[in-house]
């Protein structure tokens, strides 16, 4: 039976992305680290079967990290707080609000005018 590796890329620690070592060039490889080797579909698909969870949470959080030459879940405590960004306009609202503005400048002014 074939030995695969897997291979993952790291950012500040966090795994960003993983796969076997079948679906990578060796530049790829060269840009990767090794972090283990076996047989298996969990090795010859590491992309979907390696890890429990993906690789990123519903808010695009990394789960993983690789400390100590081991694979890390993060806890939700210790992942980056995520703050909701305030909602922008979109240009339709910003053209109601113009078309609402000039509204009620037009009438003032006709108002005071007596026209």
């Amino acid at each position: 039976m074939n030995e695969y590796k897997v291979y993952v890329s790291l950012q500040d620690g966090y795994i960003t992305s993983i796969n076997s070592d079948i679906f990578l060039s060796q530049e790829e490889i060269q840009t990767m680290t090794e972090i283990d080797r076996g047989q298996g579909d969990r090795y010859a698909h590491a992309q979907s079967q390696y890890l429990e969870k993906e690789l990123v949470d519903e808010k695009g959080r990394y789960n993983y990290k690789f400390v100590e030459g081991k694979v890390i879940e993060v806890a939700e405590e210790d992942k980056p707080k995520v703050v909701d960004p305030e909602q922008q306009a979109t240009a339709q609202d910003k053209i109601e609000a113009q078309v609402m503005y000039t509204a009620l400048m037009t009438d003032t002014l006709l108002g005071k005018s007596g026209a």
